[in-house]
This record gives C-alpha cells, structure tokens and sequence, in this order.
C-alpha cells in the first residue's frame, strides 16, 4: 500500500484519528484522513428461455472458469446500469434487469456484489475482451461446470430452487 499523500505527496502512517474507532492511514503533514470504502459488483444471472448466459474469464482471478457476466460499477451509474453495461461489455449481449436477486458481502476483497436476474433480448452474444468464452447453459450443463465464484453458485442454486421468490437472497463470504 502507498503510504503517502494523494493530496501533497508526504508521508502517511496508519492511525486512529480523533473521534473515529478504527485505524485510517492518515498524512502527517496535511492531516487528510484515507478511507477504505468497499467496491461495488454487479453481476446479471440472464437468462434465454431454460438456459443462462455465461462467460469464461480471460483475466484473474479464476483465469478459464466459468462466471456470471459482470464487473465493477462505474461512479454515476446506479447498479441496473452498471449491470446492463458490464453484460454488454463482456458478452456483447443486451439484457432486460428484471429485479435485484441477490446480494454479496465479499469481506476478504472489500467488495460489495449485486446479482440481478435479467432476460436477453435475444440470443446474441460474442466474446467480450475479458472472456475467452460466452455460452448459454442449461441446467444439466450448469451441475458439470465449475464456476469461478461461490457467490455465483450460490446466486444460480438458489434461482433454480426457486426462481419466482421475490426474496432477495444475501450471503456473506470471509474468503473464496
């Protein structure tokens, strides 16, 4: 981690600041206070008729497994935008976000993620430049395939046990 300043460039040294409770990396010369705020995902489990759309990660984390399309939210997009720009970023696919599906606390990486259920417009799709690959699945292809995320297994398991419920499915994860 760089221990300095982003506004003037001194040194930066983790401490409690007065009237806070956890440590913060601080300047000493300025006094500006760094905070950590988590990142936010959004991920779209979309679907074509019985079938989900999947891509093959070309990047890492989990280089060459399976995932639901999805990345990091842009500032100024609220999360159905995001989620419709990192579908179409990755699968060249446009989706229709239906509803909020299920939400992530991804402690380890500080990361919130947001998986939403969508319908393709239509089954069109190619391969985006973070995927070496983009498929519709069924179900029975679904049960052979490692996915690169808990959190997406999890998010498909519980569409297919129950895909009409309007709860929203929540987990929190400590490492993957």
């Amino acid at each position: 981690m760089n221990r300095h300043c982003l506004k003037c460039g001194a040194a930066a040294e983790f401490r409690i600041p007065e009237g806070d409770q956890r440590e913060r990396l601080v300047c000493l010369e300025c006094g500006f206070i760094f905070y950590q705020n988590p990142a936010v995902v959004v991920t779209t489990l979309a679907m074509w008729e019985d079938q989900v759309l999947l891509c093959q990660r070309a990047i890492e984390p989990s280089l060459g497994k399976w995932c639901l399309p999805g990345g990091f939210l842009e500032r100024g997009e609220t999360l159905e935008e995001g989620a419709i720009r990192e579908m179409y970023e990755e699968t060249f696919a446009e989706v229709q976000i239906e509803r909020l599906f299920a939400q992530f606390t991804l402690r380890h990486i500080g990361t919130l993620m947001f998986c939403f259920l969508g319908q393709l417009k239509r089954p069109v799709f190619q391969v985006g430049p973070e995927c070496l690959d983009v498929q519709l699945f069924n179900w029975k292809q679904l049960e052979a395939t490692s996915l690169a995320f808990p959190s997406h297994t999890f998010a498909l398991e519980e569409f297919r046990r129950d895909p009409d419920s309007a709860v929203i499915r929540s987990r929190s994860y400590d490492r993957d």
